[in-house]
């Protein structure tokens, strides 16, 4: 997406911001729990994986400074510590302390599906951690790569990539136009739309796993 927008940077002003996973938005982890708790579902958590964290406010921050302060191709993201990171388990324990509501550990999801057939408002809330297995979904996260050139000198609290990508407009609209005749196919794969992502991203690398975070979420 990145790209896309890029290359349009030579015409027109184009800025955008790299940040965190926005508390409580929709299709967020919190959102997530809210979701499943109305419906009395147990919920599943990676245990291993670590994510930072910013509230709604301080994303619409972001990206209004992104907009008002940013030459034409420049990239803003948040100047996070590695110790700010926050483990998706951590995060689980926290938001049931919240709620006052105490969790039963599971050993398997079948095990809490099962104890969430028959949850009452005082039963303890039936939750399974696991180790992280699910296709496309890293350990940890991170801003920028060795690849960037990165200026944290310029704010005090937000960091610029300033040597982004800016593909040409014709080359993102010949990669745009093989993925639409792609979807037009009857049949494709995920391997299908990788091959044509690779040749804008050749460092994309997706491990294929046969699972998905959100159908365990």
């Amino acid at each position: 997406m990145e790209n896309v927008i890029m290359s349009y940077s030579n015409d027109i002003k184009i800025t955008t911001a790299r940040f965190a996973n926005v508390a409580f938005s929709n299709g967020s982890l919190l959102y997530g729990y809210i979701e499943r708790l109305l419906q009395r579902q147990p919920i599943s958590c990676p245990s291993d994986v670590k994510r930072f964290f910013v509230s709604p406010e301080e994303s619409g921050e972001i990206c209004l400074l992104t907009s008002i302060l940013g030459n034409s191709g420049d990239i803003y993201f948040p100047k996070l510590n590695e110790n700010q990171l926050v483990n998706f388990k951590s995060i689980t324990e926290d938001f049931f302390k919240y709620l006052k509501k105490d969790i039963k550990i599971c050993k398997s999801e079948k095990e809490a599906k099962e104890i969430a057939l028959n949850l009452s408002d005082n039963s303890s809330y039936p939750v399974y951690f696991f180790k992280t297995d699910t296709s496309g979904e890293k350990l940890y996260e991170e801003f920028y790569t060795s690849e960037d050139e990165v200026n944290f000198n310029l704010y005090e609290s937000i960091g610029v990539v300033t040597n982004s990508l800016k593909p040409s407009f014709s080359e993102m609209e010949v990669t745009i136009k093989e993925i639409e005749t792609l979807f037009k196919r009857e049949s494709y794969n995920k391997e299908d739309i990788i091959k044509i992502m690779n040749k804008i991203l050749p460092n994309f690398n997706h491990i294929e796993t046969g699972k998905t975070l959100d159908q365990k979420m």
